[in-house]
């Protein structure tokens, strides 16, 4: 099964509604899929912290991990598919019997929020910034199109949502294990990043893609630069697990911030004021591909990327609207 971003964007329609048929299915057969290794593996970062990466196509369509402290475990991301969150779940008490405490979602895309259920079940505590629980059963409709069928409605409005939500970040305690949760702007104005500072590892959700090209739907390219430099700045020299791709180091990063930065300077200088949005394609199209047409999700990104970007520098993209700030008392 493709990646979700690849089934969302790169397919037709049709194929899109068989594929998330089979995903429904696959939620209401549950648990069938005890074995871990269709959905990702599994890679150690330190004492009891571990990111959980599932391939390029993978079924669970997004990268997760979990952190272990002295009282209980917090897990990052719940897939798209709930059996692949089960599957971690059954890692986690493989490695500990302690109980799942938290789950910190990093934004509020499908690929990262559906498996929610399987750890509410477990008695675990979700979490996000308040603008994930705004959006969670509405903006996510739209990957959809306008052909959604019914039973892909109720799917999207029948996800778990957070229980507790924040506006600009929260530390929590695993027993004496500090887990600090930042909020940065970029990826979808609801973003949070889950810092590990004892084990030095950063969990990026979409902030940042390792060699891959991004889903900029939603994006403030130049606040998602903005915080990569606060990456590179702030954890120099951490492990940043990545919301898709393989775990990177400082360099990885640098090379997706430099991609954005690419893409805007691209963009910005083929557009010009008459220019419709398929000649900047075709211009911009082909410098890309020289430099980054090896990543991952190029063929299915690059344009969406383009027209997305040149969208958002003319001020005339689409993005959710936040949840306004309640009065202070």
């Amino acid at each position: 099964m493709a990646d979700l971003h690849h089934r969302l964007l790169g397919e037709s329609m049709s194929i899109k509604k068989t594929i998330y048929a089979a995903l429904l299915l696959c939620a209401t057969c549950g648990r069938l899929m005890a074995d871990p290794t269709p959905f990702f593996t599994l890679h150690p970062l330190g004492t009891g912290v571990w990111a959980a990466i599932s391939p390029a196509q993978g079924k669970a369509g997004s990268n997760a991990g979990f952190i272990i402290g002295s009282d209980g475990v917090l897990v990052v991301d719940s897939f798209v598919e709930p059996a692949a969150a089960q599957a971690l779940l059954d890692e986690i008490h493989a490695k500990t019997k302690l109980p799942v405490r938290y789950v910190i979602n990093t934004h509020y895309h499908l690929d990262h929020v559906a498996g929610n259920g399987v750890y509410k079940d477990s008695g675990a505590l979700i979490l996000a910034q308040a603008n994930v629980r705004a959006w969670e059963h509405t903006e996510n409709l739209k990957f959809f199109g306008d052909k959604i069928t019914p039973q892909q409605k109720h799917m999207v409005e029948t996800l778990v949502l957070p229980s507790i939500v924040y506006r600009d970040g929260v530390e929590l305690y695993l027993g004496d294990r500090q887990v600090v949760v930042r909020v940065l702007p970029g990826h979808t104005g609801g973003d949070s990043v889950v810092v590990v500072p004892d084990a030095d590892v950063v969990f990026t959700g979409d902030m940042f893609w390792n060699h891959s090209l991004p889903n900029l739907i939603d994006a403030d390219t130049q606040a998602q630069i903005a915080s990569n430099e606060t990456f590179l700045k702030d954890y120099s020299r951490a492990s940043f697990v990545p919301g898709h791709g393989e775990v990177g180091k400082a360099a990885e990063v640098r090379a997706f911030k430099d991609y954005l930065a690419a893409l805007r300077t691209a963009v910005a200088a083929s557009r010009g004021p008459d220019g419709s949005a398929a000649a900047v394609v075709k211009t911009v199209l082909p410098q890309l591909k020289t430099v980054y047409g090896g990543w991952n999700y190029f063929d299915y990104f690059a344009q969406h990327n383009i027209e997305q970007t040149a969208d958002e520098m003319a001020g005339r993209k689409r993005v959710p609207a936040p949840m306004p700030r309640a009065p202070t008392p």
